[in-house]
């Protein structure tokens, strides 16, 4: 068994990779309790949509990557609508 197989993959991670939408990505986060985030966690979700969260609290590091997924969110829905 490799280690990738023997490691346990987050829930919630899947749940984010899962979807290309960012509103849906914002509601995730917003839906997920803040005892439920590590930095792992958030710096794979930072990493798959190519945003860097700087170091810091835990809570202070789902703030700044909410504001980033809100931020995409609006100029998806702005590219979308040319």
């Amino acid at each position: 068994m490799s280690n990738f197989e023997e490691e346990q993959v987050n829930p919630i991670l899947l749940e984010f990779l899962d979807t290309d939408d960012f509103e849906e990505k914002y509601k995730i986060l917003v839906a997920t309790p803040i005892m439920d985030f590590d930095n792992l966690l958030i710096d794979n979700m930072a990493s798959s949509i190519d945003c860097v969260i700087d170091d810091g609290d835990i809570e202070s590091r789902v703030q700044e990557l909410k504001v980033c997924v809100k931020t995409r969110a609006k100029y998806e829905t702005l590219r979308l609508r040319r």
